[in-house]
């Protein structure tokens, strides 16, 4: 009987039976029911490609450590031993070679994921000088847009007025112009609407009030 079990004392055997027995685990746990759905799972992209990601990792690093494990259980050197133990290193330096190009893919997707996000169509809050306008002044109102699609076009009301585009945003995506305030409409506010149309045809709005001095 100890003879029998003397191959699994090596920790690279014992960690193969280890792998094997967690595959055959959750394939029973699936056939039975009981696995809460991560085989089933495994039709989603992002999680199939966390899953196999994970347990890529606790491949590589479980060998890795079998064979530290290896060289510090067996000091003395044989060509026999020696030789196992490159055949580990080169398993591992395989391992290793897939595992960054998965973590690098993985990693990677995310971040375009991120920079398409970041390229939607939004705008800064609008600053507007001076602050309070008189009745009869004008003010200078700026703002910043990014992501969409270059270029920008905008157009400026004050109140319930139509918004035109008649105007480019400058360059970097900056937008300024000068307009004369107006006298609101009985029950009205002050305030400005700006409307701004990327190249591709998708618009976003931004609203700022406009405070008025006493007259």
């Amino acid at each position: 009987m100890g003879e029998w079990f003397k191959p699994y004392s090596n920790p690279v055997a014992l960690l193969a039976v280890l792998i094997l027995g967690s595959v055959i685990a959750l394939i029973g746990a699936a056939v039975l029911g009981i696995d809460h759905g991560v085989l089933s799972g495994m039709g989603r992209t992002d999680f199939a490609r966390g899953l196999i990601t994970y347990l890529f990792a606790i491949v590589t690093i479980g060998i890795a450590v079998a064979l530290v494990l290896s060289a510090l259980i067996n000091p003395q050197s044989s060509p026999e031993h020696d030789a196992r133990f490159q055949q580990g290193k080169e398993i591992l330096a395989l391992l290793l070679g897939v595992f960054g190009t998965m973590v690098g893919f993985y990693f990677g997707s995310e971040t375009v994921a991120a920079s398409k996000a970041e390229q939607l169509l939004q705008v800064s809050t609008l600053d507007i000088a001076p602050q309070p306008v008189s009745p009869t002044g004008s003010f200078t109102f700026r703002g910043v847009v990014r992501g969409g699609t270059a270029p920008y076009r905008f157009g400026a009301a004050q109140g319930s007025d139509k918004v035109d585009l008649t105007d480019v945003a400058g360059e970097g995506g900056w937008i300024v112009k000068q307009l004369q305030l107006k006298t609101p409409k009985p029950g009205e506010s002050q305030y400005i609407h700006l409307l701004i149309q990327d190249g591709a045809g998708k618009q976003i709005e931004q609203y700022a009030a406009i405070k008025v001095t006493a007259p």
